[in-house]
C-alpha cells in the first residue's frame, strides 16, 4: 500500500514539474512556420505616402515583444503571447522594430540609405524606442514636435508611434505596434502634447 501511494505521489509531482516546463517553455509557431530572413532591397526613392502604406499592411494584425515579422490577413495569428519575451515566436512586431521597417532603415547604424523589408522578413532592427527618442543612428534625428508631419514619430523612453495623420484639435492620428492585449492599428493620441515625448524623424525623404 505504502509503495504504490508512494509511486502515485511521484508521478504527480513529476507530472507538475512537467507542465510546468511546458509552460515555462511557452512556444508559437508563427515565426517560425511564416517568416524568413531575406536580404532587403535597397531603393533610392521613398516618399512618405509609401511609407503609410507600408505601415497599412500592419494594420490588424500582432504584436511581438522584440519581433518584426508580419502577414497581411487583418488577425494576430498568435493571440495572447506571454509578454515581454521576445522568443515566443509569435506574430507582429514591436513599437520599435514597426517603426524600423517602415522607415525601411539599414542594420547597419551609420547607414542612413533605404532598404524595403518584406513583411515576413524578421527583422526587428538595433533600435529601442529610447534611442528613437534621442536620435541615434545616421538615419534618425530629433525634430520639433509642432513641426512633424505624416509618418514622422512621437518616442517616449518606452513607446514610439507614427503619425498617420494630424487631427485639427491638436492630436493625431498614430499607427503603432501598441501590445500584445492591442496589436497592431491607428488610435488617436496626446503624444504630441505629452512631455514625455519627443519629436523624431527619419531622413532622406523623396516626398
Amino acid at each position: 500500500m505504502y509503495g504504490t501511494r508512494g509511486s502515485l505521489v511521484g508521478f504527480v509531482v513529476a507530472f507538475c514539474l512537467a507542465t510546468a516546463g511546458t509552460a515555462g517553455a511557452y512556444h508559437t509557431r508563427f515565426v517560425a512556420d511564416n517568416c524568413n530572413y531575406a536580404a532587403p532591397t535597397p531603393t533610392s526613392y521613398i516618399t512618405r505616402d509609401g511609407s503609410a502604406t507600408v505601415a497599412l499592411r500592419a494594420r490588424y494584425e500582432g504584436y511581438q515583444w522584440g519581433g518584426g515579422c508580419w502577414n497581411d490577413n487583418d488577425r494576430d495569428d498568435s493571440p495572447n503571447d506571454p509578454t515581454s519575451d521576445p522568443g515566443t515566436g509569435g506574430e507582429g512586431g514591436d513599437c520599435s522594430g514597426f517603426t524600423f521597417k517602415v522607415w525601411r532603415e539599414s542594420l547597419t547604424e551609420s547607414d542612413a540609405g533605404f532598404y524595403q523589408w518584406g513583411m515576413l522578413r524578421n527583422v526587428h532592427g538595433p533600435y529601442t524606442a529610447s534611442r528613437f527618442k534621442y536620435g541615434h543612428g545616421a538615419p534618425n534625428i530629433t525634430s520639433s514636435k509642432s513641426g512633424l508631419l505624416k509618418m514622422d514619430a512621437l518616442a517616449s523612453e518606452n513607446h514610439i508611434g507614427m503619425i498617420y495623420a494630424p487631427n485639427a484639435d491638436g492630436t493625431d492620428q498614430i499607427i503603432e505596434a501598441k501590445g500584445e492585449a492591442y496589436g497592431t492599428s491607428i488610435w488617436t493620441r496626446t503624444y504630441r502634447g505629452d512631455s514625455s515625448y519627443s519629436g523624431v524623424r527619419r531622413t532622406g525623404w523623396s516626398s
